[in-house]
């Protein structure tokens, strides 16, 4: 997955909670620059930026205020900025620190699992799983105690306009199952 920054590629994201009815959904563009930081475009259901960077994050939404806050207040998102960044710049020992990295393969399909090793980290985040074919991830979905997210990667597979969780994993699976 290593890659030459800057990278983008476009995304579709959905979010399942405990609190939610029906799965948040947002699709857009996301970005790792060649200065490091991460860039979050979404363009739908609204237009909003997110800049993740070594030192804070830069929420920018159309029509509000733009908020800032510290990596400092969020210490979890600078290990999976870190993970990000050692997963895009090809280093493994680095994501070792954090995370117990497994890599299942099957012809072209793969699927990279990295499971939190810090214990606060952990009661947030389950599990961080990115599947993809030859050398492009295809999805990346958060585990979280009280739901997930799933960022489907690239050209976006048909899928339905609400899809169900089930029908999400089998989409992300599809590369590791195929010969």
């Amino acid at each position: 997955m290593s890659r030459e920054p800057p990278v983008s590629i476009p995304f579709r994201e959905y979010r399942f909670s405990r609190v939610l009815k029906r799965p948040a959904s947002a699709s857009g563009m996301l970005e790792y620059r060649a200065d490091g930081v991460l860039v979050r475009d979404v363009e739908l259901p609204y237009r909003e930026r997110t800049l993740v960077s070594g030192e804070g994050v830069i929420l920018q939404r159309e029509g509000r205020a733009e908020r800032r806050f510290p990596l400092e207040r969020a210490p979890q998102l600078r290990v999976l900025l870190e993970g990000f960044r050692a997963l895009l710049d090809g280093r493994l020992s680095t994501l070792r620190n954090d995370f117990t990295v497994r890599l299942d393969e099957a012809g072209r399909g793969w699927t990279i699992t990295l499971t939190p090793l810090d214990a606060t980290l952990a009661r947030r985040l389950t599990a961080l799983r990115i599947d993809g074919t030859g050398d492009q991830p295809t999805c990346l979905e958060i585990a979280m105690p009280d739901g997930a997210s799933y960022t489907l990667l690239g050209p976006t597979p048909r899928v339905r306009d609400v899809p169900t969780r089930a029908e999400l994993e089998a989409t992300c699976r599809t590369p590791l199952a195929a010969p």
